[in-house]
């Protein structure tokens, strides 16, 4: 089952958005449709992934990611329907941020962790080569994440 605290933070980001895209003179109010099209799409993402983990031979995908994918798909099937207005572009965008706000946190604090464990000094490094670090980071944390689950998803067929 996925994190009920990520689905949950993900909606929560949804409804903020909605609400901020509605306070906003300068923006075009997205029709609320749009955000229902979002939230089904999340909600019914935690059924399916129950459904599919049984399937067998279908390797792990993070949570993130299908909520990604998800958001997306939304923002494709909003371009195509012809009875509700095309959202802006900020408001996919927003809550996209919000999801790939939790990777960032990590490598931050799993940067800040070997730097410390390390003694590192980076008090000197440019900003754009920390920013550098991280990113290299991230990539690396996710292929190694996606390895773990991949070694645990084919033990588990096992047993």
């Amino acid at each position: 089952m996925a994190k009920k605290n990520i689905l949950d933070a993900i909606l929560n980001t949804i409804n903020q958005v909605q609400q901020k895209n509605k306070a906003n003179p300068k923006e075009e109010t997205a029709d609320p449709n749009v955000f229902d099209l979002i939230k089904n799409k999340i909600q019914k993402l935690d059924d399916r992934n129950r459904e599919r983990r049984k399937a067998k031979g279908k390797s792990p995908v993070s949570i993130l990611d299908r909520i990604k994918k998800e958001i997306e798909g939304a923002r494709r099937e909003n371009k195509k329907d012809s009875n509700v207005a095309t959202a802006p572009k900020s408001v996919f965008d927003e809550i996209l941020k919000k999801v790939d706000q939790r990777p960032k946190q990590q490598a931050s604090s799993g940067l800040r962790k070997i730097v410390e464990d390390y003694n590192l000094d980076v008090s000197r490094f440019p900003r754009e080569v920390v920013s550098e670090i991280q990113k290299k980071y991230i990539a690396d944390r996710k292929k190694f994440d996606q390895q773990y689950a991949q070694a645990i998803h084919d033990l588990s067929k096992k047993y």
